[in-house]
């Protein structure tokens, strides 16, 4: 059954999606149901803003006509591959940021979110410069992945940054050899 109406697509939004940093039960979100250049509409036809351009990422706008047929165009010829293979798209693109880039760099690593570029930039400092202190600004947003959310500096609001600080802790490394030894005396323990 498809979604129809304002309550029926709210209804199951608040029922199915989880959305992030909000507190879930008191939670009323918006049916947004267009955009166009700097502006969005709710259902109602409610005409918004959009100042932060959503989460920082629609800096052209909305519904840019060069990067729909760009969008289109990319995904008619190929729409995804792997990371470890070249393709013109990302090797020029490469190549124009590396032409603009401050001489010392060389190499650009492409990632898909924010959180990823952000846990891949300490990742790569640490091997850089060997050195392990990161410093980050208080009450600032790097993501909401694990690595990224304890970079935000909100140790009093952040339950990621007050329960799980340290998760080499909690985590445990093995090999398929050894889950798979495992598995097998699962099944003859249940056998007995």
């Amino acid at each position: 059954m498809e979604l129809r109406t304002k309550d029926e697509i709210q209804s199951a939004s608040k029922k199915y999606n989880m959305h992030s940093w909000s507190i879930q039960g008191g939670l009323s979100p918006k049916q947004i149901v267009k955009a166009e250049g700097i502006n969005f509409w709710d259902a109602d036809g409610k005409r918004y803003y959009d100042m932060s351009s959503q989460l920082v990422n629609m800096n052209i706008g909305h519904g840019n006509k060069k990067v729909i047929k760009a969008i289109q165009d990319q995904a008619e010829k190929l729409p995804y591959i792997a990371p470890g293979f070249a393709t013109d798209v990302k090797s020029n693109l490469a190549k124009m940021l590396i032409d603009i880039a401050p001489s010392n760099m060389g190499k650009v690593f492409f990632t898909l979110g924010g959180a990823e570029a952000n846990e891949n930039a300490v990742k790569i400092s640490k091997m850089f410069t060997g050195r392990n202190k990161v410093f980050s600004r208080y009450r600032s947003y790097h993501g909401a992945t694990y690595g990224a959310a304890n970079l935000t500096g909100e140790q009093e609001d952040m339950p990621v940054s007050r329960e799980y600080r340290d998760l080499s802790n909690s985590l445990t490394h093995t090999s398929i050899r050894h889950l798979l030894i495992l598995r097998a005396r699962k099944k003859l323990l249940h056998s007995l």
